[in-house]
């Protein structure tokens, strides 16, 4: 049994988080198609008009831009299955240390307790693993007995979970793997995700993907790796997203009725990766 993480004060970021939905609507309103281009005479007749509005309307420009999720016509259901989280707020370093995304940070270190960087359970969630994971546990998931010797040798250093139940029926499961650097994490990061699972077969051939956020503006695309059976538990899948951010590697396993689909797998995805920014 794992031991509980107990709580840990953090500063007030100096950013606050999107809320999950605005988040979610700012990458539809992104992938979009563009409108096309009107007439030049169009462009001339309302460009003194457009420059006058610009002006006005500069200071609510941060309140509009990122419309929430029932403000925006084709999302205005909540059929997608996405769950609603707490209040998200990135940890603060320890007081001295930099941010991992810090210039100064070459080495890109999550400095701190690295159990702080766990996503929270989302409202309505049922907690089960929480804490630290033994190396041991990590690798008894995979069929390849030689992945945890090559963690070791790559200088693993924790590994920390959280995971929960929601009323969907979906068991999630957040791993955060911490090396001594970015380039120790970066070397061993498509080995974790390649690594055959021990309860699961019958692997998906379309691998969806999902777009995750890096360090400043930088974002990049993983994949949504799905398995239609699991063993024990007939009728559902499972689905693993793993990625790297500066000195960590990030699983994010979720089990599900065939019925659950892949939005909620993708949004705590989307939200770690900030967690971890």
């Amino acid at each position: 049994m794992s031991a509980q993480a107990p709580a840990f004060p953090t500063a007030a970021p100096a950013q606050p988080y999107l809320d999950p939905a605005a988040f979610f609507a700012q990458l539809q309103a992104e992938s979009a198609p563009k409108p096309k281009r009107r007439r030049a005479r169009l462009v001339l007749r309302y460009a003194s008009a457009l420059v006058l509005a610009g002006a006005i309307g500069a200071g609510t420009a941060y309140a509009v831009s990122l419309p929430r999720r029932t403000d925006v016509p084709f999302l205005a259901t909540p059929s997608d299955g996405r769950y609603t989280f707490p209040v998200l707020a990135r940890p603060a370093p320890p007081v001295g240390e930099p941010a991992p995304g810090a210039d100064s940070n070459e080495a890109q270190i999550h400095y701190g307790d690295l159990r702080q960087y766990l996503l929270p359970a989302p409202n309505g969630a049922v907690p089960k693993e929480d804490g630290w994971e033994s190396v041991a546990e990590f690798g008894s998931s995979l069929t390849d007995a030689d992945v945890p010797n090559h963690l070791y040798d790559a200088g693993l250093r924790h590994v920390a979970r959280r995971g929960w139940t929601m009323p969907d029926g979906q068991h999630t499961v957040v791993e955060l793997l911490q090396f001594p650097d970015h380039q120790a994490a970066y070397a061993v990061q498509d080995m974790v995700n390649d690594a055959p699972l021990a309860k699961t077969y019958r692997e998906e051939n379309v691998v969806p993907v999902v777009t995750v956020s890096s360090f400043g503006d930088a974002t990049f695309n993983v994949g949504v790796r799905t398995f239609d059976d699991v063993t024990g538990q007939p009728g559902y899948k499972e689905r693993r997203v793993v990625f790297g951010t500066g000195d960590v590697v990030a699983i994010v396993t979720t089990t599900e009725p065939a019925a659950v689909p892949v939005v909620p797998t993708e949004q705590v995805a989307m939200l770690e990766a900030q967690m971890l920014r």
